[in-house]
C-alpha cells in the first residue's frame, strides 16, 4: 500500500493539486492582458457551482503575480470595496511605488489603512479622485493593476466600483477587472442599467471538462500512487463524473481512499454513496436553491420521467403550458448549465446523479416546484 497522500481535493474555493487546466484559456487571457489588446481587460468567468471558476481565476492571477509589472488585488464582496481597493494597492505595491504614493496630497497611508487629511462630506467621490491619483502613479511606473473578485453579485457597492472602474478605463489607466460568478448573478450584473458596458466584456463560460482529459488525469494519478487500475474501471469513473470538475475531484478522492494497491469495482461501488452525498449536500442543494420555482418544477418533471432523455413535448404536457413558455425555461436551465440539449426537442441532466437528487429532495423535503 502506497504512503503517497491523496492528490484529489474536493474542497471548494482553492486550486487542487490535480488541476485540470484550462491552460489554453489561461495563456490566452494572460497574453491579452499583457498586450493590452483583446476583450479581457474586463472579464467575466461564469459557470455553475463546482465547475472550477475559482481555480481558473487563481491560475490566472498567480501567473500574473509572478510578473514584476503586475499588481493583483483580490477583493471580497464587502461593503467597502473602494476603500479596500485603495488600501490594498498601497499594501501590495513595491517600495518605490509606495514612496510615490506617499507623495499624493491629502492622504496619509500606513500598513493599517489610510486617512484623508481633511474632513470630506462625500468620501466616495474623494476615494474616486484618490484612486485616479494612485493609477497615475502606477501608469508612470509601468505597473498594471488587476482587480479579482470571486462569486460576484449585484450589490450597490459592486455597481459603484464597476462604474468608477469604467471611468478609469475610458481615461486609459492600466486597470483591469476579472470577476467570477454563477450565470444568474453575472447576467443580473451585466444587465444593470448603469453597467451595460459589462455586456461587451470578455466572457469566459466554463462548462464540462473534456472526458479524455479526465480519463488521462485519473490514469496518471493512480499510476503515480502505485495503484493499479484497469481500463474498464477507468472508463467507469470517468463517465460517472459527466465532466463536472467538482465530481472529478470528489470521486477521485473517495476511490483513492477506498483502494489499496489496486482500484477495483468494489473500490468504486464503496465510493459512490459518499460521492453522491457530497454532490447533493455541497453542490446540488445550493444550485437548486438559486433557481426559480418554475425552473425547479421543470426539473422535477424531468426527474419523474421514466426516461433519462426527456422529450420537451412531455414537459409541455405535464406543465400544461405553451411551447414558447416551455422554451423560455428550457433556455434558462441550459444557460444555468443544469440541463443540456440531447437532440432535437430533447433534454437531459448535465450533472451526475442529478435525477436521483431531485427525487430524493422531493421525498425528503416535500418540494416539487
Amino acid at each position: 500500500m502506497t504512503n503517497m497522500n491523496n492528490p484529489f481535493d474536493p474542497n471548494f474555493g482553492k486550486v487542487p493539486k490535480i488541476y485540470l487546466g484550462r491552460q489554453k484559456i489561461v495563456e490566452d487571457i494572460v497574453q491579452s492582458l499583457e498586450s493590452g489588446t483583446g476583450p479581457y481587460q474586463t472579464s467575466m468567468i461564469y459557470g455553475m457551482r463546482g465547475v472550477g471558476k475559482t481555480s481558473l481565476l487563481a491560475d490566472i492571477t498567480s501567473t500574473l503575480e509572478q510578473k514584476n509589472n503586475w499588481l493583483v488585488i483580490y477583493l471580497a464582496m464587502t461593503n467597502d470595496l473602494l476603500a479596500t481597493l485603495i488600501q490594498s494597492i498601497y499594501q501590495e505595491a513595491n517600495n518605490t511605488i509606495k514612496k510615490a504614493l506617499d507623495r499624493i496630497d491629502g492622504v496619509k497611508f500606513s500598513a493599517f489603512g489610510f486617512e484623508l487629511e481633511v474632513h470630506v462630506s462625500n468620501p466616495q467621490s474623494t476615494y474616486q479622485v484618490l484612486l485616479e491619483e494612485m493609477l497615475k502613479v502606477l501608469k508612470k511606473h509601468d505597473q498594471s493593476l488587476l482587480i479579482a473578485i470571486d462569486e460576484v453579485k449585484e450589490t450597490p457597492e459592486i455597481v459603484n466600483l464597476a462604474s468608477i472602474y469604467q471611468i478609469m478605463v475610458l481615461k486609459e489607466y492600466p486597470i483591469n477587472i476579472m470577476m467570477t460568478g454563477v450565470p444568474k448573478n453575472v447576467s443580473e450584473l451585466q444587465n444593470n442599467d448603469v453597467l451595460t458596458f459589462l455586456l461587451r466584456s470578455g466572457r469566459v463560460p466554463l462548462g464540462p471538462l473534456d472526458l479524455f482529459d479526465i480519463k488521462y488525469r485519473y490514469q496518471k494519478a493512480f499510476e503515480r500512487g502505485n495503484k493499479e487500475i484497469d481500463n474498464n474501471t477507468l472508463m467507469k469513473i470517468t463517465k460517472l463524473t459527466k465532466g463536472y470538475a467538482y465530481a472529478f475531484q470528489d470521486l477521485g478522492y473517495y476511490v483513492w481512499q477506498n483502494s489499496d494497491n489496486k482500484v477495483t469495482e468494489e473500490s468504486v461501488e464503496k465510493s459512490i454513496p459518499l460521492f453522491k452525498n457530497d454532490l447533493f449536500r455541497n453542490a446540488y442543494t445550493k444550485i437548486l436553491s438559486e433557481l426559480s420555482p418554475t425552473d425547479r418544477k421543470f426539473l422535477f418533471i424531468m426527474a419523474n420521467c421514466p426516461k433519462n432523455i426527456v422529450e420537451i413535448s412531455y414537459i409541455r404536457e405535464q406543465m400544461k403550458k405553451s411551447s414558447n413558455y416551455i422554451s423560455q425555461y428550457r433556455q434558462r436551465l441550459m444557460d444555468s448549465q443544469v440541463i443540456v440539449d440531447a437532440g432535437y426537442g430533447k433534454v437531459t441532466f448535465s450533472l451526475p446523479f442529478m435525477k436521483d437528487f431531485l427525487l430524493e429532495a422531493a421525498e425528503l423535503y416535500g418540494i416539487e416546484e
